[in-house]
């Protein structure tokens, strides 16, 4: 029992730590959570890349032209035309383009991708040929629900030189009533409270800035040619450059989502099989922090329940280990989902379910996570899209075939 001992003495002090940081994220959060004036409004480019038509296509793309920012224009930006995105969009772009005061909106082709995924090139196709009158660069993905203050919230962070990029995160808001969709949102929220006032952040592809000259300094668009992801490249080249990366609270977006079980697994592999090619020491951080809970909480368990049953006077010691770390997953969950309900005020009935989920099964959705973590060990290939991929390492991607 002393290894025990030592062992829960161990976890329970690391589990302090986390919370300790946990409360900072979540203190930070609710002070920054609502929106503000901002003086500082360079020109800006909105790039949203599309394939296919999300869940709630139509009320993303309009949430785009709707924004509380005086000077900037959208380029969505596709495949081909013979995605369906390319009709809708052409649609959605005259119905609003008819009406002045709205943000001017561009739709362009790019082609399909040669070296890299399909989304990085797409947004490069963007980039390579906006206007130098353009000095700040935004990213928003087509799932992403935005708010009017999304942009202005976005850019602000900017205004200070040490910024390099600043970036917002996603909360799956289930759109069908499936156990698979609400555990699709609770898993995400575990990754979405990570966030916070500290250096180690990285970027949110679905919602993310940075300065033209920052762009152009770092080198992105070269990385991006034989990039999968936009988001961990960015990352990587941002804090090569010495420059921070700024997690806007505000800028939280909902996506409305719904997910079979077989999906649900196919996303979080896709996206594991990524952090761990794209950003090796992320993917080991998730397995070492969900890890040291899954095996703490079911050990300490066992070791409880199997000490009861012998009637041993060591069972209500050996408990706490396992009644702490529930206590303290109880106390994070409750915490970030306290501050979506702020954040998201008019999702809450549909996130009712997720955020039961979160907090009060913690320890199953930490089992089901840590799997698909560890199953991805060894993958490099993901299928996103319709397009398969090989991804050999963080800077080089090949297109094996569209299925």
């Amino acid at each position: 029992m002393v290894i025990y001992y030592i062992f829960a003495t161990v976890i329970l002090l690391v589990q302090a730590i986390v919370l300790i940081e946990g409360w900072r994220n979540l203190i930070y959060c609710n002070r920054k959570y609502r929106p503000l004036p901002s003086e500082y409004c360079p020109r800006g480019a909105l790039v949203c890349p599309c394939k296919g038509l999300d869940t709630t296509f139509d009320r993303n793309i309009n949430s785009l032209f709707f924004l509380d920012y005086p000077d900037y224009e959208i380029f969505f930006v596709v495949e081909s035309t013979d995605d369906p995105a390319y009709r809708r969009i052409n649609e959605i772009i005259k119905q609003n383009n008819s009406n002045p005061g709205l943000a001017p909106a561009h739709l362009i082709v790019a082609g399909p991708a040669q070296s890299s995924s399909q989304k990085v090139h797409n947004l490069l196709t963007v980039c390579d040929s906006l206007p130098d009158d353009f000095k700040v660069l935004a990213f928003v993905d087509s799932d992403a629900c935005v708010k009017p203050h999304f942009l202005i919230s976005l850019i602000h962070p900017l205004r200070r030189k040490y910024v390099g990029a600043a970036t917002g995160y996603r909360w799956f808001v289930p759109a069908d009533r499936r156990l698979s969709t609400a555990v699709l949102s609770a898993i995400n929220a575990f990754f979405a409270s990570l966030m916070g006032p500290h250096p180690w952040n990285s970027a949110w592809g679905g919602a993310m800035a940075l300065r033209r000259e920052v762009f152009d300094e770092i080198g992105l668009a070269e990385l991006w040619r034989h990039a999968f992801t936009d988001d961990y490249s960015l990352t990587r080249a941002v804090k090569k450059a010495s420059l921070r990366i700024v997690f806007v609270p505000a800028c939280f977006v909902a996506s409305y989502e719904k997910t079979s079980w077989a999906d649900l697994i196919a996303f979080a592999r896709r996206q594991f099989i990524i952090t761990r090619v794209g950003m090796t020491r992320l993917w080991v951080l998730a397995v070492l922090g969900i890890g040291h809970f899954v095996v703490a909480f079911w050990a300490g368990l066992f070791v409880t329940l199997y000490l009861l049953a012998a009637d041993s006077p060591q069972a209500p010691y050996a408990a706490v280990l396992p009644l702490a770390l529930m206590v303290a997953a109880i106390l994070k969950a409750t915490a970030r989902q306290v501050m979506i309900f702020k954040i998201l005020p008019e999702n809450r009935r549909p996130l009712l379910v997720p955020a039961i989920i979160d907090v009060f099964l913690q320890p199953f959705l930490a089992v089901f996570t840590l799997i698909c973590v560890l199953s991805t060990s060894f993958s490099r290939v993901i299928v996103w899209r319709g397009i398969r991929y090989i991804l050999h390492d963080a800077d080089h991607t090949e297109i094996q075939k569209k299925l």
